[in-house]
């Protein structure tokens, strides 16, 4: 297969990317091949000033060291301007409305590596918001943790936005007279989508009338995984929150659901498990978020991309993972 990429993922391996060093980021890039990835997107999650500058400069530290493992396409930021209505696992003491004053800063600290941004498009200057970056930064934007109307939604989507973070979690849910944001994702054509194929975060059929509605062009498989992802059950962080993951499930004190301990090759193998063929589960992991990033040299082994590949046996498990043409495993393992 075509390497696989992971385009909101906050960590693994025992590293959350938004309070680990540049070193340990370096090792989740060195890990990350085990599971299939060849490319991800560190996502840094809502949090103060000070705290989201420091983990863009250690990111962008890494990838400046990175010379083995998965390679950091650019920097993903779940916040802060979302709706505390819909906050989920985002420590919502630390929400507040778009300042584009602000943002310039983020973007500035991550030297240009900050390549989308997670917004709730209903929140006071949202939509202003969302055409100024699209426009003047070329930073992508993803609807999310929101409570954003079907209108509302349309409207972010004429300003600019373009993927829906993990559809379905932390936002309005679908009603039949306010189809809300999760029917205007379902019906527009151009829009990409998230899912949490781990089974947990949404129901098989909800995954299969994704797929009807989006087609494997449009639906984007991806982890959000969290620190503990590929280990043990136990206590592990998410950005300032504390998780509990207990029997692969990852939860706060109040029993929600706090990200994933998703890998993208378990997305791959559950997502086939429920009927979907081989084929278009690569493509929802390979392909597909890297045209919705417009990353135009991986995602697909052709002349002109990169040499990166995983290989998997017939139970669908990683054999090995080339990235630039060369063997990672035999390293890791």
């Amino acid at each position: 297969l075509p390497g696989l990429i992971d385009i909101h993922m906050h960590g693994g391996f025992g590293v959350d990317v938004t309070y680990s060093s540049a070193k340990e980021i370096l090792n989740l890039s060195r890990n990350l091949p085990v599971t299939g990835v060849t490319s991800y997107m560190p996502s840094v999650v809502t949090d103060s000033f000070g705290q989201i500058r420091k983990a863009l400069r250690n990111i962008v530290d890494a990838a400046k060291r990175l010379n083995k493992g998965s390679k950091i396409l650019g920097i993903h930021l779940e916040g802060p301007y979302l709706n505390p209505i819909k906050g989920g696992a985002q420590p919502r003491e630390h929400m507040r409305n778009p300042s584009l004053e602000e943002f310039k800063e983020f973007y500035d600290a991550s030297e240009k590596m900050l390549k989308r941004i997670t917004v709730a498009p209903e929140v006071k200057g949202g939509i202003e918001f969302i055409r100024n970056v699209t426009k003047r930064f070329k930073v992508k934007v993803s609807l999310g943790h929101t409570n954003a109307t079907y209108d509302q939604t349309l409207e972010a989507f004429k300003a600019g936005a373009t993927i829906i973070t993990h559809l379905y979690n932390g936002m309005r849910g679908y009603h039949h007279r306010e189809p809300g944001i999760v029917g205007a994702a379902l019906t527009e054509d151009k829009v990409y989508a998230e899912v949490i194929a781990d089974l947990v975060h949404l129901h098989p059929a909800t995954l299969i009338i994704t797929k009807r509605c989006k087609g494997p062009s449009k639906m984007i498989l991806v982890t959000d995984s969290i620190s503990g992802a590929a280990l043990s059950d136990g206590v592990y962080k998410l950005g300032s929150q504390t998780i509990t993951i207990k029997e692969g499930v990852a939860r706060l004190k109040n029993g929600s659901l706090a990200g994933s301990t998703l890998t993208m090759i378990r997305a791959i193998r559950n997502i086939v498990k429920i009927g979907v063929s081989l084929e278009d589960a690569v493509r929802m992991a390979t392909l597909t978020p890297s045209k919705a990033m417009g990353v135009k040299s991986i995602g697909k082994i052709a002349e002109g991309y990169r040499a990166d590949f995983t290989i998997l046996n017939e139970k669908l498990e990683v054999v090995e993972t080339y990235i630039d043409g060369k063997p990672m495993l035999e390293e890791i393992l």
